[in-house]
């Protein structure tokens, strides 16, 4: 009876709102330029990877609903990121996506976000379709809200879907899906290669498609903000049983589905990888853990705190902190390559 409650306590909270971000100071200002503070975080209300949304979904600048502007890069309200040339162009649909190399179901036609200026139909941009992956107990919407305004700013067609029935599916299921939903992507862009941006669990769903599904060689720059690459060694993975969240069992360290993708090292394909952590990080433990093993002109890492010794942050608030998101621009428009410069303080 007791192990009952424990559970549908942990389950309450993880599907309740978070506070407010963490901070040693009052909101950023919004205005276009350095932070006021650095102790600051994003004044944008944070998304929890464990819950519903928690503010409201800012809308694409006006005419980017169809076509993204092309040329100089905007960043996020801090700081000024470069962008660069993308090796894609996507300015034709194809129609039907190529097959998909593990045969997965793919679906006719982009499903409806839950978050706006996501899987527009008919998006153009110079750059490289973004993919978005979510976390644990998660939608595109409780995770992403700050980040997807800031994607549409600088010209890129985003796509993505609540993967897994909310994250709690065996991460080889959502792999799956994410491998058929990115055929759906290349349908419609015409688009043979794309990025993607792995939150938490997110991670681990990318590791898998890209060494089971046939997505070695359909991505080109992966954007990690602290996943579960190596699993967790924190308590709450196993708080509640596979029966109930199978990916939760997944992410513990050392689960059989680790095991089995570390035979193969960590890295796919000629994929870059650019990474962050924070040292706030309670939920994917320890912060090595987050990052993929191998050299240097592949991988790329950084920890907020070190960058930015007096910005505070941690794992829920993680993707809506600005220079966050500003470092995140940079490692799309560098090929996986962002200068530590780019998480603006």
């Amino acid at each position: 009876m007791l192990a009952t409650v424990a559970v549908l306590l942990l389950v309450s909270a993880c599907t309740s709102p978070p506070s407010a971000a963490p901070t040693s100071g009052g909101p950023a200002s919004a205005a276009t330029g350095p932070v006021a503070s650095a102790s600051r975080v994003s004044e944008v209300p944070a998304p929890s990877p464990f819950g519903r949304p928690t503010s409201s979904i800012a809308p694409p600048r006006a005419g980017s609903t169809t076509s993204p502007p092309s040329g100089g890069s905007t960043s996020f309200p801090s700081g000024t990121v470069a962008s660069a040339p993308s090796r894609d162009t996507a300015s034709s649909r194809s129609g039907n996506a190529p097959p998909s190399a593990s045969g997965h179901t793919v679906p006719s036609a982009l499903p409806a976000a839950g978050l706006a200026g996501v899987n527009v139909e008919g998006c153009r941009s110079k750059d490289r379709p973004v993919v978005l992956l979510h976390g644990t107990f998660s939608t595109l919407a409780s995770n992403f809200s700050a980040l997807v305004p800031a994607l549409r700013a600088d010209g890129r067609c985003v796509y993505g879907i609540d993967y897994g029935n909310g994250g709690v599916d065996s991460i080889e299921s959502s792999a799956a899906e994410i491998a058929a939903f990115v055929e759906t992507v290349s349908a419609d862009t015409a688009a043979t290669t794309i990025d993607v941006i792995a939150y938490s669990q997110g991670g681990l769903v990318l590791r898998t498609a890209l060494r089971r599904d046939g997505l070695a060689d359909r991505v080109s720059t992966a954007v990690l903000l602290a996943p579960s690459w190596n699993g967790t060694t924190s308590p709450l993975a196993g708080a509640l049983p596979a029966s109930i969240c199978p990916a939760c069992a997944d992410q513990i360290a050392g689960s059989a589905l680790l095991k089995e993708l570390d035979r193969g090292g960590d890295l796919d394909g000629a994929v870059r990888y650019a990474e962050v952590s924070t040292t706030g990080d309670t939920v994917v433990t320890p912060i090595a853990s987050q990052i993929p093993a191998g050299p240097a002109d592949r991988v790329r890492s950084i920890v907020v705190e070190r960058q930015c010794p007096n910005l505070r942050t941690d794992h829920v608030h993680l993707p809506a902190v600005r220079g966050v998101i500003n470092w995140t621009l940079a490692a799309l428009a560098t090929g996986g390559r962002p200068p530590a410069r780019a998480l603006t303080c």
